[in-house]
């Protein structure tokens, strides 16, 4: 019976010391995971100035303006752009095609026409409320 091998409580010490290690490293990872997650999610202020800057670039020079309580549509070079509240996020359009989503998640947003152009007022979760002027410029 000496050359039998066989399941001996040594196996099953260094088995049960394997599962422990990873049990207890287990919360430490997911922790880790959602510390890192929530340091790569934008600010909410850097997520505004983004839309404004780009929302603004595009604003430029458009014509035929038409703004609603929930969106804006205007032409530029030919192509129609809306920007649309599309559940908790504002999307943008082009031609009545694709869903870009450009700003959320949002518990308000108000569009509000003024001289030559728009004004955005957007409430983000968390009570953060931003407001911008965008006009535009055209002949």
């Amino acid at each position: 019976m000496r050359d039998q091998k066989g399941y001996t409580l040594l196996h099953a010490v260094f088995t049960l010391s394997i599962f422990l290690l990873a049990a207890i490293c287990t919360p430490v990872i997911f922790n880790a995971v959602s510390y890192a997650e929530n340091r790569l999610s934008p600010s909410k202020e850097y997520e505004w100035n983004l839309f404004s800057q780009q929302f603004r670039q595009e604003f430029h020079g458009s014509e035929d303006i038409k703004v609603n309580d929930s969106s804006i549509v205007f032409s530029k070079n030919g192509e129609v752009i809306l920007y649309e509240r599309y559940g908790d996020f504002l999307r943008r359009r082009v031609n009545r095609r694709g869903h870009e989503l450009v700003l959320g998640p949002l518990q308000a947003l108000e569009f509000s026409p003024c001289k030559n152009g728009v004004e955005i007022n957007a409430v983000f979760e968390g009570e953060a409320e931003k407001t911008g002027r965008f006009f535009t410029y055209a002949k």
